[in-house]
């Protein structure tokens, strides 16, 4: 049991919770990315109720939002064996990337295709134009994901990940789009206020749940001198019933993934979303799912 206490600056009080610890577990564990050190925020949650009253209502943002770092950061983080030195810390960067002056061996399959520039709506899903979508010769897009993951072509499904311990497909799909008509950068500096997924056009048939999902945390990469806007989002169902997968709370917890990375070249907005729809999957390899959105580049081709 905590009390969240009063604000220094704000005369708002606040409610003394009860929560079970068997059950706040499960939802620490799919906030995901609120151990990350990149300006996730916690805030209690206002009431005008009396100090001994224990009646919680409240969104899942606003008690994923109210939990204690203290708390959070113990059960988010991944268990390190001291034997190990934490090599994951060591090799790569809180992105997923590389760190510099590490070498790796080409152990990645890269995806790669080209584009003209349109204003209409072009989409890739798994490395293949879907829809109307027509292959061009203006603008390259690519990315890369582990070798470890099948690529489809030797009898399991793409992604399949069978490496020890995780023997099941590590990404749901991957998907990349041009938006319709023109932007500018200043559509993605406003994404996280007027909505990720309407700020960068996403296809509304394929990613729908995407336009439901939370923030979990955004920032901006820059790979050859060019912005890259990044968010974690996460989406929840609408009814898990009766399930141990409801909290108690009112509300579902996560079980759908977003990594989103978009950019704007030649006043076009591009983005890709890798989406992972399986918590145990995401436990096991984020770190790679991540680096395949850190692995996203487009670039004009010389004429």
């Amino acid at each position: 049991q905590w009390l969240f206490k009063k604000h220094h600056q704000s005369k708002v009080s606040y409610k003394a919770t009860t929560f079970n610890m068997r059950t706040i577990s499960p939802l620490c564990a799919l906030a995901l990315c609120a151990n990350q050190s990149n300006g996730f925020s916690f805030r209690g949650i206002p009431t005008t109720q009396r100090p001994s009253e224990t009646t919680l209502s409240a969104s899942r943002r606003d008690v994923v939002s109210a939990i204690p770092a203290a708390l959070l950061l113990p059960i988010l983080s991944s268990p390190v064996n001291a034997e190990e030195g934490d090599l994951t810390s060591q090799l790569f960067n809180p992105d997923g990337s590389v760190k510099d002056g590490v070498e790796t061996e080409a152990k990645e399959r890269t995806v790669e295709f080209s584009w003209d520039f349109s204003k209409d709506l072009s989409v890739s899903e798994d490395g293949q134009n879907i829809g109307t979508t027509q292959s061009g010769k203006q603008v390259k897009l690519k990315y890369k994901y582990p070798f470890k993951w099948s690529d489809g072509k030797d009898g399991d499904v793409i992604y399949f990940d069978r490496s020890e311990g995780t023997n099941a497909k590590a990404c749901k799909r991957v998907t990349v789009f041009q938006a319709e008509g023109d932007a500018d950068i200043e559509r993605l500096k406003k994404a996280s206020l007027a909505g990720v997924a309407k700020s960068v056009g996403a296809p509304e048939d394929t990613l729908k749940r995407l336009y439901k999902s939370d923030i979990i945390s955004g920032r901006i990469d820059y790979r050859n001198d060019q912005a890259y806007y990044e968010w974690d989002m996460a989406s929840a169902p609408e009814s898990c019933g009766n399930s141990e997968e409801n909290l108690g709370l009112g509300f579902c917890p996560y079980d759908n993934i977003f990594l989103l990375s978009a950019t704007i070249v030649e006043d076009k907005l591009y983005c890709i979303v890798v989406e992972c729809d399986s918590t145990k999957i995401w436990k096991l390899a984020s770190s790679d799912l991540k680096r395949v959105r850190s692995s996203f580049i487009v670039d004009t081709v010389a004429a």
